[in-house]
């Protein structure tokens, strides 16, 4: 299992778990002071239930994922429809729906497991590898504890074991994948000519009349964006602590604090030969095991080969094939009772049997690295650093509160708040509700800004831009959404006017022209012969022409020509003059990549019929989606 983990969370995982650190999808951190109803089911599946706050962190990712997704284009009313947030809700209901079915199938995680995946993220590393403490640094400055985390990343794995089972079972014949690699590795020989949109463009204007028409049907085109311009208030806790002065003593009070988590701990490499035995096993099995062990143990006083033993006897099959080796293992990385027979096992000997949920382990510490404290100088930056945020805290949560009352008392001013807490009144914009620069891209920011009662006229409430960023702001100036006269558009009116006609006139002509090649007729066109071509395309040659090319039926007969419409508005003619298997059809490499395609496929439309299943066998009611 361990072995496995190894192998191939590196290609998802891992950068699920980057992604955690960044995103902040944990409402917990400093918090907010219009605190939601973090109780409150939205649904409930089975017996398990959906919270209003699970659903809040996953809409949080959500925005995340769209803004790298779509970049310039990402607008946070994406978010804002009740269909974005019931999908979200749905994501959610089906992750509970498949975490009960691996529950069901008996499919576990071991602790060793999740301790190796945490190991082997770089941004849990120091400069001797995992570090502990930047782990639960990392963890509290997005308002997680490990436990939280490694809970989720163990729902993440039993997760990854149930669809890594479904793939497998996605079955390619091959006598199927000869068939479809004929075909999608095909190549074919192409006519290909386009008729310009701009050479149907006529010499004269269009009619002041039919400008007019064309604008009066077409009006929402030339509607401006809604847009504000912007006063707000900033209060950042980075900020404040930088502003924080701490002596001598108070930097060594704080580093005798933190030297636990400062140092790296001792770690033992350590083998283990385990006796798998349920916890809730019967008496008599549980004995059965306790004896193995012991006789192992015995074996093993009496010259035994611990690393054969482990090949043979052990039910860890992850660490068996490595001579039940699990590599350097830091304090806190096991279960309790492991890890205290570990760390007080003298190294070279045999442990007595150690009873753990997963069964019975004899354990060998086979090498021990002594732990290390740096000194004050070599972390005074980081303790500096860490004792400013502490003592900033205060006054960030004391300054909040403050622009909080200050802001509600005073609903049509920024001044009185700003002056109380030392800060800048910054203006923005104007922008629109797609959002603009610096916090105006914050989805937050954009909500307020947009909010009925700050449209009004009043202050917003005081709101989280991220943990440890809240912010306050008020309209300076608002321009509704307003059709633009035509006088002031006519210009793009006429071009728009113009080119729908030239399309229009494109397609006409190129529709006649594949009627007439159809039919056999001379035409007088010329047609670029483009050989070779798959359906990778060609550079320069547009992908919907190669998708055209290769649904055209081939035939000994003369090549069929079909036209197609151009995103630009011009129109494209193609016929295949030629076809051949495509080089990759015998590339073992090429085809197995096609095969795990196929497989991908299926394994997705099993994962869907499961899903289906799970949702007739388990109640599920959603309460409240688009709230």
């Amino acid at each position: 299992m361990l072995e496995h983990i190894r192998e191939k969370a590196p290609r998802w995982l891992v950068s699920t778990i980057l992604v955690l650190l960044v995103v902040p999808f944990a409402l917990w951190g400093i918090g907010s002071y219009v605190q939601p109803d973090t109780t409150r089911v939205v649904a409930h599946v089975g017996d398990s239930t959906i919270t209003a706050q699970a659903l809040d962190q996953a809409m949080r990712v959500e925005a995340e994922r769209l803004r790298a997704a779509l970049g310039d284009a990402y607008s946070p009313e994406l978010l804002e429809n009740a269909g974005t947030r019931n999908a979200v809700l749905q994501r959610l209901i089906n992750r509970e729906l498949l975490l009960q079915a691996a529950a069901e199938r008996r499919l576990h995680v071991t602790d060793t497991a999740v301790a190796a995946l945490i190991q082997s993220v770089p941004a849990f590393s120091g400069e001797n590898g995992f570090d502990r403490g930047l782990y639960e640094s990392r963890l509290r400055r997005q308002g997680l504890t490990p436990v939280q985390f490694e809970d989720d990343l163990r729902q993440s794995l039993a997760l990854q074991q149930l669809e890594a089972g479904l793939a497998r079972s996605a079955f390619v014949a091959p006598e199927e994948l000869e068939r479809l690699a004929a075909l999608w590795f095909e190549r074919r020989d192409l006519r290909v000519t386009t008729l310009d949109w701009q050479e149907y463009v006529p010499d004269e204007p269009p009619a002041d009349d039919v400008v007019e028409t064309y604008y009066e049907a077409h009006r929402e085109r030339f509607r401006t964006a809604e847009q504000v311009r912007v006063a707000y208030l900033e209060l950042s806790l980075d900020a404040l602590a930088t502003q924080i002065n701490v002596d001598d003593a108070m930097l060594e009070t704080r580093y005798e604090a933190m030297k636990p988590e400062l140092s790296d701990p001792e770690q033992r490499r350590v083998r283990h030969i385990l006796l798998q035995v349920p916890e809730n096993a019967p008496a008599e099995t549980v004995e059965q095991a306790r004896r193995k062990a012991t006789e192992l143990r015995a074996a093993l006083l009496d010259g035994g080969d611990f690393a054969a033993l482990a090949k043979t006897e052990s039910d860890d099959s992850g660490s068996a094939s490595q001579g039940g080796d699990l590599g350097f293992l830091s304090p806190g990385s096991m279960t309790p009772a492991f890890d205290e027979a570990a760390f007080s096992l003298a190294p070279d000997t045999v442990s007595e049997p150690v009873r753990t949920p997963f069964g019975f382990h004899l354990l060998e510490v086979t090498a021990v690295k002594p732990g290390n404290t740096p000194s004050l100088e070599a972390v005074r930056d980081t303790v500096r650093q860490r004792l400013q945020r502490e003592l900033a805290e205060e006054r960030f949560f004391s300054a909040a509160e403050t622009l909080r009352r200050l802001t509600f008392e005073q609903p049509d001013s920024l001044a009185p708040a700003a002056e109380a807490v030392d800060l800048e009144v910054r203006e923005l914009g104007p922008f629109p509700r797609s959002g603009g620069e610096g916090p105006a891209a914050n989805p937050q920011f954009l909500h307020h800004a947009f909010s009925a009662d700050v449209l009004a006229g009043d202050n917003s409430e005081v709101f989280e831009l991220d943990p440890g960023r809240y912010a306050v702001l008020r309209v300076l100036e608002h321009s509704p959404a307003a059709v633009q006269p035509l006088a002031d558009v006519r210009e793009a009116v006429v071009q728009q006017l113009q080119r729908e006609n030239a399309a229009a006139a494109a397609r006409d002509a190129g529709e006649q022209l594949v009627e007439a090649l159809n039919a056999g007729n001379p035409v007088d066109v010329q047609f670029n012969e483009i050989t070779d071509i798959g359906r990778e395309g060609k550079e320069g040659l547009p992908a919907t022409v190669v998708e055209k090319a290769f649904a055209l039926p081939v035939g000994d007969e003369q090549p069929r020509y079909a036209g197609l419409s151009l995103p630009d508005g011009s129109y494209a003619l193609v016929a295949v003059t030629g076809r051949r298997p495509g080089p990759q059809a015998d590339d073992s490499e090429a085809r197995e990549a096609l095969r795990e395609q196929l497989q991908a496929i299926r394994a997705e439309q099993t994962l869907n019929d499961l899903l289906q299943s799970l949702r007739e066998r388990h109640a599920v009611r959603v309460v409240q989606a688009a709230s």
